[in-house]
């Protein structure tokens, strides 16, 4: 699959808002939910993607970085086997968010079999 992630001014072309999505430790839902993922950008001053999500039960948009793999070079989450260079957009997925001593860690990932 081709990589689907877009610069800062390609999201802000296709009708994004990026200061939607907060990435404050205490609006962002920690434990296992579903979300949405809207869209995708490149990180700007590390090696990541910035995952832009609405949560499905109450509608709260956030964001969390994947950064890229040493060990390969792909944008993924030890353990998970979503490639967040190349997964698809606006579908939903099963996210695992911690918080270690108030800093947001995304742990872990999974499709979730139903598309909008």
């Amino acid at each position: 699959m081709e990589n689907n992630v877009m610069s800062w001014n390609q999201g802000l072309r296709a009708g994004h808002n990026p200061s939607e999505y907060p990435f404050i430790a205490t609006l962002v839902q920690t434990g296992q939910f579903e979300a949405k993922l809207d869209f995708k950008i490149w990180a700007k001053k590390t090696m990541g993607i910035c995952c832009y999500f609405t949560e499905k039960r109450y509608g709260r948009k956030f964001q969390l970085t994947v950064y890229r793999r040493k060990i390969d070079e792909r944008y993924m989450i030890d353990g998970s086997e979503i490639d967040f260079a190349t997964c698809e957009t606006e579908m939903y997925y099963i996210l695992s968010v911690i918080d270690a001593r108030g800093k947001i860690s995304f742990a872990n990932a999974w499709e979730q079999a139903m598309l909008i």
